[in-house]
């Protein structure tokens, strides 16, 4: 007897970063789906001019909050370029997800935080209701994310510093691969797990004039809000933000589509 797999042969747009799809790829092929990977971001570190007051406060901040895997990477790695003994860190660290905060103990530290839902907007809330509080706080954080937690801290009283540790890019050499995907491959599924991701996809297929029938997951309402924004519906969008809810919801549209 075959076994019927939840997501077999669905062939699915992966469009996370290199280094990042990997494992998004591991379960679309386990479930019985079909991955394409285009990495439609990529990431690089860059020189904050605010780095250098940044470090000199460093051991005095009561708390950092990163925010992405990406984070954590990049403030430890400017960390280790200037020259600082990351062990001389006291502050306690807020991580937004269990995989950030994963990461983060790879690096020896705890996570002594992390949000009931694994966004921005979530933490800001928490911080609103008094469930987080904090004086003095270090945000390591990418070119492109937004202010919400530290406006957040600010209406506390808490003095906040935000430091750009990496930029987000689109790899211009990914451009055409995904373009001649699209013309040559049915897909039943494009999935987007970051904003950027979304605009990028976006500024590709209208300049090239293509239209799009297949099914949009994404994660978190961030990327959801981007999506609608471009006139596109988004079917699927788990509520927990992690790859594994989106695998487990794609298989379930694909169910009630059958029935």
């Amino acid at each position: 007897m075959t076994v019927r797999l939840p997501l077999g042969n669905k062939r699915i747009l992966v469009t996370r970063p290199r280094g990042q799809a990997a494992p998004f790829i591991d379960k679309i092929k386990a479930a019985g789906g079909i991955a394409y990977a285009v990495p439609l971001i990529a990431f690089r570190a860059v020189q904050a001019p605010n780095e250098a007051i940044v470090v000199s406060k460093l051991y005095t901040y009561d708390w950092i909050v990163l925010t992405s895997k990406n984070g954590v990477d990049f403030f430890f790695q400017q960390l280790e370029k200037m020259g600082v003994d990351r062990k001389r860190i006291s502050a306690r660290f807020v991580a937004i997800g269990t995989k950030t905060a994963a990461v983060l103990q790879e690096y020896g530290f705890q996570a002594d935080y992390i949000p009931e839902k694994f966004s921005a907007d979530q933490l800001a809330k928490e911080i609103e209701l008094g469930l987080f509080q904090a004086q003095n706080v270090l945000i390591p954080k990418g070119n492109l994310a937004r202010t919400t937690i530290a406006e957040a801290l600010r209406k506390q009283g808490a003095q906040v510093e935000e430091w750009i540790v990496y930029e987000t890019f689109f790899p211009k050499e990914e451009k055409s691969r995904l373009l001649q995907l699209l013309q040559s491959e049915r897909l039943d599924v494009i999935t987007f797990t970051s904003p950027s991701a979304v605009r990028h996809f976006m500024n590709a297929i209208e300049e090239a004039n293509l239209s799009l029938s297949a099914v949009i997951a994404c994660i978190g309402p961030v990327t959801e809000a981007v999506v609608k924004k471009f006139g596109l519906s988004v079917s699927i969008c788990p509520e927990e933000y992690t790859i594994e809810a989106l695998i487990e919801e794609m298989a379930q549209y694909f169910r009630k589509e059958e029935e």
